[in-house]
């Protein structure tokens, strides 16, 4: 039975100023999220417990792109149930472009989304039971929002206060339009009943090593087609949970998460050993893969936490590491130091020397690039430039040469080969950038 609006809204009354969050986790594509502990698990809250609530976001990173809160999560050693998304936990996280809120959850709080200015799409699982007052407000460009359950949670009339839902959908599942006849779900300009939504998320063990084609969100049940296409010089191993087909048929039956392992091995060489000397051993969640020249283990990313590696500089006046991701543990990632110009790399942290390097991820671990001064000029230089313009990056002079562009953490942002002469990316934020050029040296870029 659903839960009444008005007891849930008394009590998300009562807990105004109670918003200070247990423990902070980074999440899928970086983003950081924060938790509160409650009864039967805990709730995403905002960051900010000393402002007022409505600016909770001020002086931290606002979530941005597209955002999937997870149905549990793991901290020291718990595991937690996500119950709810708390009251004004993303109010005015103005660069959400989509969200999937996790299954289990039970609540979406008042205002939970409020101002999110450029959110376009949402999922709602179907364990939810409440929508709070203005949850989903003064959200203009939400085109579609996807209702996992049969019958609608108990929702506010004023769930989606001043937003405008004349030409938007409503998905729901099949047989359950009649359910959502009444308001709120009325304002919507149509009604699908096509199905719950699941989103399939592709990714590179390193995006300068190859491309993912076949991501997004579809019906459940869609049959799908999915591609790694690997850059000149690296070749594809298999998937990450030890699936070698590429291309691979996939029916999606809920959210997904795969990442498609590329290796620096000459592709004839490898294509000749995966026939002849590949030994592949599948266990429950672990894929491990050897032959002559290559040793990894490919975690099931579906029954798999993420785990954060950390790639920073000693001093960042005299050179960047990079390298930084959230992945599966035990995931090769290639390092790297970068030193600005009269400088050189000196060494990491735990003694290694060794650069570019591939290290196997494990949760909490940061190297550390040390710099030495070198009384030479740096890399060899190309003429190009990198320069920005709004959220805005270009590099010009870069034709058919590799580019890297690393956050402030040493995050790979954005990867690719440019194709012309003129290469451009938006990126999700404002900040301190590195740009890489093939071999060609770095530059640091300002993003306003």
């Amino acid at each position: 039975m659903k839960k009444t609006l008005c007891v849930f809204l008394l009590c998300c009354v009562a807990s105004l100023g109670a918003a200070a969050y247990d423990f902070a986790l980074a999440v899928g594509s970086g983003q950081t999220l924060y938790f509160s502990v409650v009864n039967g698990g805990v709730e995403v809250t905002y960051p900010n417990a000393s402002a007022m609530p409505v600016n909770g976001w001020q002086n931290f990173d606002r979530p941005v792109g597209a955002l999937r809160i997870p149905s549990s999560v793991l901290h020291e050693g718990t595991a937690y149930r996500v119950v709810g998304v708390g009251q004004l936990a993303f109010y005015g996280c103005t660069a959400l472009t989509s969200v999937s809120v996790g299954d289990g959850a039970l609540w979406i709080g008042n205002s939970a989304f409020n101002g999110c200015s450029h959110l376009r799409s949402a999922t709602v699982p179907p364990s939810v039971d409440t929508i709070g007052l203005q949850a989903f407000a003064n959200c203009p460009l939400l085109s579609d929002v996807w209702m996992g359950g049969t019958e609608p949670p108990g929702t506010s009339p004023y769930a989606f206060y001043q937003d405008d839902l004349s030409g938007s959908t409503l998905h729901v599942p099949r047989g359950a339009a009649v359910a959502y006849a009444a308001a709120p779900w009325s304002a919507f300009g149509s009604v699908a009943d096509d199905g719950p939504q699941a989103t399939l998320t592709l990714s590179a063990n390193d995006p300068l090593r190859g491309t993912v084609e076949g991501d997004g969100s579809f019906g459940t049940g869609t049959l799908l087609t999915i591609s790694a296409l690997p850059s000149d010089g690296f070749a594809f191993i298999c998937w990450s949970d030890g699936d070698m087909r590429n291309p691979r048929p996939l029916t999606l039956m809920g959210d997904m998460n795969l990442w498609a392992m590329f290796f620096a091995v000459p592709r004839d060489t490898l294509y000749a050993e995966v026939h002849d000397t590949l030994t592949v051993v599948t266990h429950d969640t672990v894929t491990v893969v050897e032959h002559d020249t290559v040793t990894f283990v490919a975690h099931d990313t579906v029954r798999q936490p993420l785990v954060r590696l950390r790639v920073v500089s000693a001093d960042e006046a005299m050179g960047f590491g990079v390298g930084s991701a959230e992945v599966p543990e035990g995931t090769l990632v290639e390092v790297c130091a970068l030193p600005l110009e009269g400088a050189r790399f000196a060494g990491w942290n735990d003694g290694s020397r060794e650069n570019p390097r591939r290290v196997a991820a494990t949760d909490g671990q940061v190297l550390t690039a040390f710099f030495e001064q070198s009384g030479i000029d740096g890399p060899a230089t190309r003429q190009w430039h990198a320069h920005a313009r709004g959220r805005t990056l270009s590099v010009v002079g870069a034709e058919g040469l590799p580019i890297g562009v690393y956050d402030s953490e040493g995050r790979l942002v954005d990867g690719t080969a440019a194709p012309g002469a003129l290469w451009s990316a938006t990126l999700p934020a404002a900040g301190l950038f590195v740009v890489r050029v093939g071999d060609f040296g770095v530059a640091k870029v300002s993003v306003e």
